[in-house]
């Protein structure tokens, strides 16, 4: 991934030459699309690019915009994402982000023309607040579609069919079973997910402690120690445990809750529809189904 750098501070103040718009960061310098002169706000592997209004669709390096077509010069699209949900987002071994959703956010990225930033935040941030403020152009981390969030962002068609599962110890030495007995049982979750919400509505009233964690790695180390029965999370998530940390977790009980992951925009952002295409594009040449078996399907 390249770096980015604000250029040195004895050349211009940042303060002085942009602000915070309803499109996200907007320069006060001038467009060279216009015909005008304007001082460039960062630096990508030293050269000096620039963000500029004249292109609202996404953050571009230079005027123009790869959904109109008016410009030719190639910028970026920026994708928010909890690097802790693995097999759908997170930090290789080589410290560079992976997983399902981020090849899809690169064929995104490719069928715009522009290149791909990973701009790391954690959940309780990312949705809806990074993206509604304009911090980034796309969040995919395993969102799953809801119509409370769908008057906020904007989703794209579904690209996965997922389900909240329960992730106990390995064994289930507590027990935990359900729809059976919660009552008096501590169940953790990931602030801000569908976990949360349907633990809060169908869990805590029959008698279950609900635990919030703003990391989900956090609730992990909790289920492994023995401080809470359960943690709720998605089912491909459990599989990916069991295969890279094989004896420390299961699955338990029947399933919570069905749902569907979309990649989330800024509300009416014309950048849903071109991920749309672009994830019609993968399921008829075949592709989507590659990624699949890369990534989620147990070998």
């Amino acid at each position: 991934m390249k770096k980015h750098f604000r250029r040195p501070a004895s050349a211009f103040s940042f303060a002085h030459v942009a602000r915070r718009s309803r499109g996200g960061l907007t320069a006060l310098g001038s467009c060279p699309e216009r015909g005008e002169a304007s001082e460039p706000l960062f630096w990508v592997d030293e050269a000096p690019v620039r963000r500029l209004t004249a292109c609202p669709g996404f953050h571009l390096l230079f005027c123009g915009s790869g959904l109109g077509g008016r410009g030719e010069k190639k910028g970026t699209l920026v994708l928010g994402t909890d690097p802790t949900f693995a097999p759908f987002e997170f930090k290789g071994s080589d410290g560079q982000v992976q997983g399902f959703d981020i090849d899809i956010a690169r064929a995104v990225a490719h069928d715009l023309g522009v290149r791909l930033e990973i701009r790391p935040v954690g959940f309780g941030a990312l949705m809806p607040q990074a993206v509604t403020s304009g911090r980034v152009d796309v969040a995919m981390s395993g969102i799953t579609i809801t119509p409370e969030r769908a008057t906020v962002v904007t989703f794209s068609q579904p690209y996965y069919r997922s389900a909240q599962v329960f992730i106990v110890r390995s064994g289930n030495p507590g027990k935990f079973t359900w729809p059976a007995d919660v009552k008096g049982k501590t169940v953790g979750v990931q602030a801000n997910t569908t976990g949360q919400y349907a633990a809060e509505q169908t869990l805590k009233p029959r008698g279950a402690t609900i635990k919030v964690y703003d990391d989900f790695a956090a609730g992990l180390a909790d289920v492994r120690s023995g401080r809470i029965a359960a943690l709720i999370g998605d089912a491909p998530t459990v599989n990916d445990l069991k295969k890279r940390l094989p004896g420390q977790f299961d699955k338990a009980g029947a399933v919570l809750v069905a749902e569907d992951y979309g990649m989330v925009f800024r509300k009416g952002s014309d950048l849903a529809a071109a991920a749309n295409r672009t994830l019609a594009r993968l399921k008829r040449s075949g592709e989507y189904q590659k990624l699949l078996n890369k990534w989620i399907v147990q070998k």
